[in-house]
């Protein structure tokens, strides 16, 4: 399924595929965080769709009411359907009383155009609502993101009809009766969003990495003390930061004060499930390829973590800890933390930051094992080292070699954003056994030596 949007920001218009690794890549100032941003919120309220109950309380009424203002005569349409669709009838019996139902089945047939635009019409509400909650999230004044879509709707359908049976009360089954048309349309809502959920509903948590990730991990405990004092009083954040990088804070700040236990998996639960040997993997990869050294931790009486890195039988402290430690003791925290790694969407904004070339490197292969071990990941980027790389990653499976870097082409998306005429374009790159098109990288690197051996010419020239 593919997300479309329009009029973010400054991009007039872009169609984005999130397969389980999908990286943006291009120069600065072309909205790649931007788009990000919206990627990561749409499936973080997508999951949140759902109260606790298992209930789609904060739109069915709002859908409920819109749908019976704007479009009585296809609810007219739809009630005429059960006329003879109504054969059944039960006596139903519980503990409360004693009356009898009816059985009701409508049968919706993707084909009938009307119907089609009645529904496409039910899921256009629904992501206007979206949208509403996506610019808030920006934490910004004016609207950043005027229109959001799902491309090929109408195919979250995996039938050429939907069936819906529920039962209603005789007294209510009257032609005309209020109640009746009431609980037959929420039911065809609640049908069609409890579908659309679960076909959208990837990810069963999502977690986002600012590209400010060393500075966070240094001042954690005094920017959420102010996020947290804002929550308390149910006031937007005065930190005027995004709702993605709030979200890291608050979760990097349980995890440190213990608060995020109901993450965590039960000691028995280890030996069960291979989940936390990917995690336990995926740690000692980045602590042996990138920190070189160990990530440890001291837990007070009152619950409260801190960390430090042991390194040749030396504990260091955070702020003596290279920057490149800082840039990925969040992700070893993290994996640490979370329940189970599969399903859940990891956005990374530059992983790249403060990591010297060879560090690059092997980011991109940590970036290719998170992506294999099930986490779906969407990576912005503007490092043609590990660019290059993921390149060899796709390169190792076209060779049909066992290997535990190698990813299948089919498995990535990739998408170039650069400027046009100063207005930000996404284009969607190639990606063939040879790996992701990059011209676009290359392109600087190619400047750049063209530019050092007209240097080197001129030396020899005036030698």
């Amino acid at each position: 399924m593919k997300l479309k949007v329009e009029n973010l920001a400054r991009i007039k218009e872009a169609e984005i595929e999130v397969k389980n690794l999908t990286l943006f890549v291009g120069e600065n100032s072309t909205h790649k965080s931007y788009m990000a941003h919206v990627i990561y919120e749409f499936y973080k309220e997508v999951a949140n769709l759902k109260d606790d109950y298992g209930m789609f309380s904060r739109f069915e009424a709002f859908i409920s009411k819109k749908v019976q203002q704007q479009y009585k005569n296809e609810i007219e349409y739809i009630l005429s359907l059960k006329r003879e669709l109504t054969e059944e009838r039960q006596i139903d019996y519980n503990e409360w009383i004693d009356e009898e139902y009816a059985i009701l089945k409508i049968f919706i047939n993707k084909e009938d155009e009307r119907l089609v635009v009645f529904f496409k019409d039910i899921v256009d509400l629904l992501l206007k609502e979206l949208t509403k909650k996506i610019n808030a999230s920006f934490n910004l004044s004016e609207e950043i993101l005027k229109k959001l879509y799902i491309k090929n709707m109408m195919n979250i359908f995996d039938k050429d009809y939907l069936s819906i049976t529920f039962s209603v009360p005789l007294a209510h089954f009257e032609e005309d009766n209020e109640e009746l048309k009431y609980k037959i349309i929420n039911t065809i809502i609640n049908f069609f969003l409890d579908d659309l959920y679960n076909k959208l509903n990837k990810y069963n948590s999502s977690y986002y990495f600012p590209v400010s990730r060393a500075g966070f991990v240094l001042t954690i405990d005094q920017i959420y003390t102010g996020i947290l004092s804002d929550k308390l009083i149910d006031q937007v954040s005065s930190t005027r930061l995004g709702e993605p990088t709030i979200d890291f804070i608050q979760t990097f700040a349980e995890i440190k004060t213990g608060n995020i236990d109901e993450m965590k998996m039960d000691s028995k639960l280890f030996s069960q499930n291979n989940t936390y040997e990917k995690s336990s993997y995926l740690v000692s990869f980045l602590e042996k390829n990138i920190i070189q050294g160990k990530i440890k931790e001291t837990r007070n009486e009152q619950d409260y973590t801190s960390y430090y890195l042991e390194v040749g039988g030396i504990n260091l402290d955070l702020h003596l800890a290279s920057s490149a430690t800082l840039e990925t003791l969040a992700f070893v925290l993290f994996l640490k933390n979370i329940k189970d790694i599969t399903k859940t969407f990891f956005v990374i904004e530059e992983p790249e930051a403060h990591l010297q070339v060879k560090a690059q490197i092997q980011m991109a292969k940590f970036i290719v094992m998170l992506s294999n071990a099930g986490v779906k990941v969407l990576v912005t980027t503007n490092s043609d080292y590990i660019l290059n790389e993921i390149n060899n990653c796709i390169k190792l499976d076209t060779i049909k070699k066992e290997n535990e870097f190698a990813i299948s082409k089919d498995n990535v998306s990739a998408y170039l954003f650069e400027n046009e005429e100063n207005e930000p374009i996404v284009k969607r790159l190639e990606i063939d056994k040879y790996g992701i098109a990059n011209d676009c990288l290359d392109e600087v690197l190619e400047e750049l030596l063209d530019r050092s051996n007209e240097l080197d010419k001129k030396i020899l020239d005036n030698a």
